[in-house]
C-alpha cells in the first residue's frame, strides 16, 4: 500500500525552530496561569518576553526552511499550529491576567464578559486567519512562499500589540526608565494600559480577519529604497532595542498595526462609496 509523504523527510532544523515556538507559547501560558495561582503579577514579564522569543522563532523558521530546501507541507501546517497557540491563545491569557490581577490595585472594574468574551474572540479570529492564509496558499509552493505581503494583520503581530503593552506595563515603572515620569504619571499609563486591553484585544482581532494588506515586519522595517537610510533606520531601532526593548517593541507593534491599517481607509471608503453610487443609479 502507498502511503502518503515521508514525514522523516519533513522533519528538520526548521520544524524543531517551529516547536521552539510551540513551547515558548506553552511556557508562557505556564507562567500566566502561575501568576494567577500565587497572584504574583510580576511572573508575567516572563511570559511576555516568551512571546517576544516565540516571534524571533516564527520569522526564523521560514527563512531557515527555504535556505535549507527543506520547506514542505508538513512544516506549514506545524507552523500554524504553533502559531495558534503562540499568538493565538497565549497573548489573550496573559492580557486577561495581567487585568485580573491589578484590578484591585488599579480599581478598574472591566466589564465581566468583555473582560471574558474579549481573549475568546482574539483566540477565533487568530485561528481563522491562520486558516484562511492556508486556504489561499494552497496551492503555493513551500519553498517559494515567504516573499509577499499578508492580507489582514499576521498574527505574531497581532500578538505583538498586547505582549508589548503588557511588558511595557512594568517597563515604566522601572527607575532606570529612560524617561523618568513621575509616580503619578506612571500610575496614569498604567491604569490607561488596563483599561484598554480588552478593547485591544478586540481591535486587533478584527484586523486579523479584515482584508487590509500588511507587509512583512522586516520588509515593512526596511521599506526605504535608499540603502542608508534603511541601514540607518535599522542601527537606531536596534539601539533602542538595546536601550529600552519594551519601549521600542511598543513603538513598532503600534506602528506596523495602525500604519497599514490607517493607509487602506481611503481606498476602503472611495470603494464603498462608488459601489454604493452604483447601487443609486436606475
Amino acid at each position: 500500500m502507498q502511503g502518503g509523504p515521508s514525514l522523516r523527510s519533513s522533519v528538520s532544523p526548521a520544524s524543531l525552530i517551529t516547536l521552539g515556538n510551540l513551547a515558548c507559547g506553552v511556557a508562557a501560558m505556564i507562567w500566566a496561569s502561575e501568576a494567577l495561582r500565587r497572584d504574583d503579577v510580576a511572573v508575567l514579564e516572563y511570559a511576555g518576553w516568551l512571546i517576544v522569543l516565540a516571534t524571533i522563532f516564527d520569522a526564523l523558521d521560514g527563512k531557515v526552511a527555504r535556505l535549507t530546501q527543506s520547506a514542505s507541507n508538513f512544516g506549514a501546517q506545524l507552523d500554524s499550529l504553533a502559531d495558534a497557540i503562540t499568538f493565538g491563545v497565549a497573548p489573550a491569557l496573559m492580557a486577561r491576567t495581567l487585568v485580573i490581577i491589578e484590578q484591585p490595585v488599579f480599581d478598574t472594574r472591566p466589564h465581566p464578559r468583555l473582560l471574558f468574551v474579549a481573549p475568546i474572540l482574539f483566540a477565533v479570529c487568530a485561528v481563522l486567519r491562520l486558516a484562511r492564509y492556508n486556504v489561499e496558499h494552497e496551492q503555493e509552493d513551500p519553498q517559494q512562499a515567504g516573499g509577499r505581503g499578508f492580507v489582514g494583520l499576521p498574527s505574531p503581530a497581532a500578538a505583538g500589540l498586547p505582549t508589548a503593552l503588557v511588558l511595557f506595563f512594568f517597563n515604566i515603572q522601572d527607575p532606570d526608565f529612560l524617561l523618568p515620569l513621575a509616580p503619578e504619571v506612571v500610575h496614569g499609563i498604567q491604569e490607561f494600559i488596563l483599561r484598554t486591553l480588552p478593547f485591544i484585544l478586540v481591535f486587533v482581532a478584527v484586523l486579523m480577519v479584515s482584508r487590509v494588506p500588511y507587509p512583512h515586519f522586516f520588509s515593512w522595517l526596511t521599506r526605504s529604497r535608499n540603502p542608508f537610510r534603511a541601514t540607518a533606520e535599522t542601527v537606531i531601532v536596534f539601539g533602542l532595542l538595546l536601550i529600552e526593548p519594551a519601549f521600542c517593541l511598543l513603538g513598532a507593534a503600534l506602528g506596523f498595526t495602525l500604519v497599514p491599517a490607517l493607509r487602506a481607509l481611503p481606498g476602503q471608503w472611495r470603494a464603498r462609496h462608488s459601489v454604493s453610487s452604483q447601487d443609486q443609479q436606475p
